[in-house]
């Protein structure tokens, strides 16, 4: 459930891959393709959405489409709600404003995420690193967690994880984990067997295959280097 590298067809044009065509006018043109609608087509809707009725001409979507000229405002709110894709994938390319520089920043809740989920997955990811530094980041969280708490509700919230380490235990011997395993040989396990786009630049192809391992932003660790930092 958790490695979602299918396209769906029926699915919003933002959830294609990037185009190739790295502005505006390429996504514009992606997302009217995706949807089957012709400029003129999309021109009429621009009409039919705008509350003043004046849309967008088609001799406009053609020269964004061409380059041109850009979108306005106005063009913008106009072509998404028609197109059904968001403003900061039209105008960057991706469903944030600002795109991360490192890969792993994706990691972090957005989109349809919750910020419980990504706190889930920030908390598994650091089983990964050595104990000092699960250390001084637990130490780190713990401080900022008591300034915003106090001592008291602090120590409830952290009591309160013990209700929820049966049911973590019981989903991680769906992945043969116990709890007698070192923290680094249960990274180890999870992080294998899956082909996911987290946290990386992968392209998958439908089998779940990567197609451009040669261009990952972190290499995978020689087998002595993994021992090296248990």
């Amino acid at each position: 459930p958790i490695c979602r590298y299918l396209v769906d067809p029926l699915a919003p044009p933002h959830n294609l891959p990037p185009s190739a065509d790295d502005d505006v006018s390429g996504r514009l043109k992606l997302a009217r393709d995706n949807r089957g609608f012709t400029q003129i087509a999309v021109a009429n809707r621009t009409k039919m959405v705008d509350p003043e009725k004046k849309g967008v001409s088609r001799t406009a979507i053609v020269g964004y489409e061409q380059g041109t000229s850009k979108p306005g405002l106005r063009e913008i709110r106009l072509l998404c709600e028609v197109l059904k894709v968001s403003p900061n994938w039209l105008i960057f390319g991706t469903e944030d404003a600002a795109v991360a520089t490192q890969a792993s920043m994706e990691l972090l809740p957005r989109g349809s995420d919750t910020a419980l989920e990504g706190i889930l997955r920030t908390a598994v990811v650091l089983l990964a690193l050595k104990g000092h530094e699960r250390d001084a980041i637990q130490s780190l969280v713990l401080s900022l967690a008591g300034r915003q708490l106090g001592d008291m509700r602090l120590s409830a919230l952290v009591f309160s994880s013990f209700a929820m380490r049966d049911a973590f235990r019981a989903a991680l011997r769906e992945y043969n984990v116990t709890p007698e395993m070192a923290l680094e040989e249960v990274a180890e396990k999870l992080s294998q067997g899956l082909h996911t786009t987290l946290g990386n630049r992968f392209k998958l192809d439908d089998e779940g295959g990567i197609v451009n391992k040669e261009s990952q932003l972190y290499p995978d660790p020689k087998p002595d280097e993994w021992e090296n930092q248990t």
